[in-house]
């Protein structure tokens, strides 16, 4: 197993980003790239990490803007998947990513294909966990969301306070049961702040418990999706709630070269319950990308 990852701010339009690092910084093949999924960090994919860097490869991941140890969006703008996509175009750049292999969970996912499909040419392979989208969204809902959107700039909403360290981590592992304990409490100190009254506060921005301005739009992901060019690789917790939502099909038949489905039996923190697993399929994306080291 690798070694524990190092970590650096990397600044990309005009935000800070916590960036991990993990395996040989030298290494020969592409690097991995994995993006973490909602109100996630980067951090929670230690476990995957250090077992592909054991392989010889560099590995790279970050706190996606509003969550972990990077900074949040300017209130002014919003947590869109535009923005997230242009974030990454610009890590790439800043940390010389081109050709990499691109890993991305649940909304990370979606990111990864988004920017797949729009950048064709930056990604040599990539793997989508549970990562195909969100679920479809009516003309009536999306008018609603836009509403809640609109209500949610009048009362932005707030965190609430934890006592401690030793809360957060309980409530990490409420969510995540499979989590050690160790492990938890490492994830809840990288995304906790102090709030200056001797407790803590997630360090997420809370904005991101209210609704985005423009819904999903299914039929021009659809297109987007059909853009990449890069072999594609679909991991699914099969236990969970992704497989069955509507749509996925389509968001499959799309995809120009997928390459192989992998049903897992674990739900949708696949890199948390299946991550030696996990770590095995993103070294076959590799191999298939170009040698390590």
């Amino acid at each position: 197993m690798s070694a524990a990852p190092t970590a650096e701010t990397v600044r990309v339009r005009g935000l800070r980003f916590g960036v991990l690092r993990w395996g040989p910084a030298d290494a020969a093949g592409p690097p991995v790239v994995i993006l973490h999924g909602w109100l996630d960090q980067a951090l929670a994919w230690d476990t995957v990490a250090r077992a592909v860097a054991a392989t010889g490869r560099r590995v790279l991941s970050w706190d996606h803007r509003g969550h972990g140890a990077s900074d949040h969006g300017h209130p002014s703008t919003g947590y869109h998947f535009p923005e997230y996509v242009a974030d990454v175009d610009g890590l790439f750049d800043a940390l010389s990513l081109d050709g990499a292999v691109l890993v991305g969970h649940s909304m990370g996912g979606t990111i990864a294909g988004l920017f797949a499909g729009l950048r064709p040419g930056r990604v040599s392979s990539l793997v989508l966990v549970d990562g195909l989208g969100p679920p479809a969204v009516s003309d009536d809902d999306a008018v609603d969301q836009l509403v809640a959107f609109l209500d949610a700039q009048q009362r932005p909403p707030v965190h609430r306070g934890l006592a401690d360290l030793d809360a957060a981590t309980t409530r990490i592992q409420r969510v995540n049961p499979a989590v050690s304990a160790p492990r938890a409490r490492a994830l809840a100190a990288r995304a906790t702040r102090r709030d200056g009254h001797g407790g803590l506060r997630w360090s997420w921005d809370p904005r991101h418990r209210s609704r985005a301005a423009v819904a999903y739009d299914e039929d021009r992901h659809l297109r987007v999706l059909a853009r990449i060019q890069a072999p594609v690789h679909l991991v699914f917790g099969a236990a969970g709630w992704y497989p069955g939502i509507e749509g996925i099909d389509a968001r499959i038949a799309a995809i120009p070269q997928v390459v192989g489905r992998h049903d897992l039996p674990c739900g949708h923190s696949v890199h948390v319950d299946e991550p030696e697993r996990l770590a095995e399929l993103v070294a076959r994306a590799c191999a298939a990308a170009g040698p390590a080291a």
